[in-house]
């Protein structure tokens, strides 16, 4: 009994903590009564999801005039994991933030459906005369209550100078200015159509270019050594890379500075599809799979979640 009691109070002391560091890191700004909030509950979840709903928040925050709140009340376990992650290698994503410490804010609004992603917040919020909305969703997965930031995502997402850095000596200069089609793949998805799939990407971008890399994204190695071991893929006379020793946020970083191809063999993904998001430049080529190919459980609407320019790969290619 005395040690689970000791435990709760660890733990109340460390979120504590971490709600004081954040507030005294971020440099919170007084906020004057004219000033109304919006707030998200946001889920704990894998950084695609995190990145999701942070920046949906502050992109319909930005959209309906309001100042993007978290109150660490309501989000003690994700302050911990931004704490870990965000706050050290993009700390310009939460300094867009209101960082409060209030009680609990009960829910008053809701954005996105079991069947849509996304619903216009102009719409749904424009009747709204309280101080504060909290907003519940179903994880704010549509590209649309961000799209207008994207230059601004973009530069925040290449993090601080060690980050930059960190991620530009994942390669050594020699290979740095290669090109490169980089590839997200799982354990979900069905190698052969993979091995397929990017064998074709890179018959199609060897004829316009002369040195290219392809780089694998998994978190199996056994997928990257069968991928680079294929005589479909090992045909070629490329460069070959694999992320699988570096953290997830890291790979994002790499991703926006050097792949400027991207192709996502599970669609639904959310880490592979900021990695296409987050891609070289804005009108690098990113692929993903038909979502009909490898049907999945999770419940998207497809002309909300890939932007239009992104190019869907068909049943007749796998």
């Amino acid at each position: 009994m005395f040690s689970r009691r000791t435990s709760r109070i660890n733990t109340v002391i460390l979120f504590i903590v971490v709600a004081i560091v954040l507030l005294i890191f971020l440099g919170a700004q007084p906020r004057t009564s004219a000033q109304k909030t919006i707030q998200f509950h946001h889920t704990n979840g894998e950084i695609g999801d995190q990145l999701f709903s942070l920046f949906s928040h502050i992109g319909v925050a930005r959209t309906i005039g309001r100042i993007p709140t978290i109150n660490t009340v309501n989000n003690s376990q994700l302050i911990e994991q931004l704490s870990q992650v965000v706050v050290v290698r993009f700390p310009s994503i939460l300094q867009q933030f209101s960082i409060v410490i209030q009680p609990p804010t009960p829910v008053n609004g809701h954005l996105g459906s079991d069947n849509n992603s996304y619903e216009d917040p102009l719409q749904i919020f424009s009747e709204y005369a309280t101080f504060s909305i909290m907003v519940e969703g179903n994880g704010f997965k549509s590209f649309k209550y961000f799209d207008h930031l994207r230059k601004e995502i973009r530069l925040w997402m290449l993090g601080n100078a060690e980050n930059v850095q960190e991620a530009k000596n994942l390669l050594s200069e020699s290979l740095r200015d290669n090109f490169k089609i980089c590839v997200h793949t799982t354990t979900e998805t069905e190698g052969n159509a993979t091995i397929k799939a990017t064998s074709r990407l890179l018959n199609h971008y060897l004829k316009e270019v002369d040195r290219l890399m392809l780089v694998v994204s998994t978190t199996d190695p056994k997928i990257s050594r069968r991928v680079f071991q294929d005589p479909r893929i090992s045909k070629y006379d490329i460069e070959t890379f694999s992320l699988i020793n570096s953290p997830p946020e890291l790979q994002l970083t790499f991703s926006r500075i050097y792949c400027d191809v991207v192709f996502m063999t599970s669609a639904y993904s959310s880490f592979g599809w900021w990695m296409g998001y987050l891609s070289k430049k804005e009108d690098s080529h990113v692929f993903y799979f038909d979502p009909e190919v490898f049907p999945e459980s999770k419940k998207t609407n497809p002309k909300d979640y890939f932007p239009p320019q992104w190019k869907k790969i068909s049943k007749k290619v796998v």
